[in-house]
């Protein structure tokens, strides 16, 4: 019998959607907005349905195809997550702590409403996540997590000890978990499309392949527009400025670049699984998060396969080693799938903060939003949606703009020093 063939250097989610048909470019000419928007990936261009929404010429620019970005690269979970619980962020950040902990709920009903009222075709399900200990010393703080949500603010957050996973997953390596009702499950490249189709009916343009290379801010109240921005097809002129370029962030704002450490994430796809085997996996379709520094994620696909992510270490790695290290940690977990053939593997770039919030905030003028840290399928939408409200001076910025956005120290010898704390998060991480 041949060797089963070698998975595939392809994301799954982009094999999976047709994204709608940009019109051509403007002629190469100094055009005037009244807001550029640079990023076009759910909090670009969820900012720029708002604008359009409202009657503003806006322009979303994007250096890369539509499409290629973290957008349609993630595993498809949407959940509302700060990191720490809501007490803990009271305690930590007073009462703006408590504000940021409504903001991702808020973010998370507003995507639920944004596909329900919209109908946006993205395969979306309320599935619960399953948030599980992979050492028996983390029991006791899942325990006091569940508490902190479920007594503390009487979410529908609850704990699950050893003995009762059996119900939830098809896996006996874990030491407990706790499922958070409200996170949901969907197609992420799909609902990129579906907001993209809502930005275009709104009238905003989208202008992919057109890197914004320089933003000079010539101070408010300049005749033609206060920003002068310069791209591959010539110069603009906007009132305003959105940056949405998170995990991507470039030369184009230094300072903001300095601000966020992009660091890579890899997923592993099987083939669709056999139906009793899917439900034997994962009894409730429920979106998998582990408590590892260096954590794995994972969940069943629309089309029923098995999606795994994660990353052995934050030292550079190529899509191949990776996915390596992510079939045997898959076949460690879930040893029922050995003989399952993995078909796709691909990564991208999670944009990772120095106290792990995402921030807000603007920088010469223009407004950016980032650092969602692995969280930011509703939060970006939302995110996206707010400042474009804030442009337009209907909503105040988000709590997050009240946070010192520090930069990342020795920004630029990242390479030499991560691997060392990769190692540190291991020993971290032992069971």
């Amino acid at each position: 019998m041949a060797p089963p063939a070698p998975p595939a250097d392809a994301v799954l989610w982009q094999e999976q959607v047709d994204l709608p048909v940009l019109p051509p470019p403007a002629a190469d000419a100094d055009r005037r907005v009244e807001v550029a928007v640079v990023g076009a990936g759910y909090a670009g261009i969820a900012a720029a349905r708002v604008l359009a929404a409202a009657g503003k010429r806006v322009v979303v620019f994007e250096k890369g195809a539509l499409g290629w970005g973290a957008h349609s690269r993630n595993g498809g979970m949407a959940i509302p997550e700060l990191k720490a619980g809501p007490a803990t962020l009271e305690k930590k950040y007073g009462p703006v702590g408590l504000r940021m902990h409504h903001e991702v709920n808020e973010a998370f009903d507003h995507l639920e409403a944004l596909i329900a009222d919209e109908g946006i075709d993205c395969d979306y399900e309320r599935s619960g996540q399953l948030y599980l200990a992979h050492a028996e010393r983390l029991v006791p703080y899942l325990q006091e997590l569940a508490h902190e949500h479920a007594d503390g603010f009487g979410e529908p957050v609850r704990f699950v000890p050893r003995d009762e996973l059996s119900s939830e997953i098809g896996s006996t390596v874990w030491h407990g978990g706790v499922v958070f009702d409200r996170t949901g499950g969907l197609h992420p490249a799909k609902l990129h499309a579906g907001l993209v189709r809502l930005a275009l009916a709104s009238g905003a343009e989208i202008r992919d392949r057109t890197a914004v290379t320089e933003l000079t801010d010539r101070g408010a109240g300049h005749d033609g527009g206060r920003f002068l921005l310069g791209t591959e097809r010539g110069p603009v002129r906007a009132d305003h400025v959105i940056v949405t370029t998170n995990a991507y962030a470039d030369g184009l704002l230094p300072e903001l670049a300095r601000r966020v450490l992009p660091i890579g994430s890899f997923i592993v796809a099987t083939e669709p699984l056999d139906p009793a085997l899917a439900a034997e996996i994962s009894p409730k379709r429920r979106m998998f998060v582990n408590t590892r520094n260096l954590l794995f994620y994972w969940r069943l696909s629309p089309d029923g396969r098995l999606v795994f992510g994660g990353r052995r270490s934050l030292q550079h790695a190529t899509v191949a080693e990776a996915a390596d290290y992510l079939t045997r940690s898959l076949h460690e977990v879930h040893p029922q799938l050995c003989d399952v053939p993995v078909t796709h593997r691909w990564g991208g770039n999670v944009a990772i903060t120095l106290d792990r919030m995402p921030h807000v905030g603007q920088i010469r003028g223009a407004w950016y939003a980032t650092g969602c840290n692995g969280s930011g399928v509703a939060l970006n939408t939302w995110l996206g949606h707010r400042l474009g409200q804030v442009v337009l001076g209907e909503a105040p910025p988000p709590a997050f703009a009240e946070l010192t956005h520090r930069p990342i120290p020795l920004h630029r010898l990242r390479r030499l020093y991560l691997p060392v704390v990769g190692q540190w998060f291991r020993y971290q991480d032992r069971s």
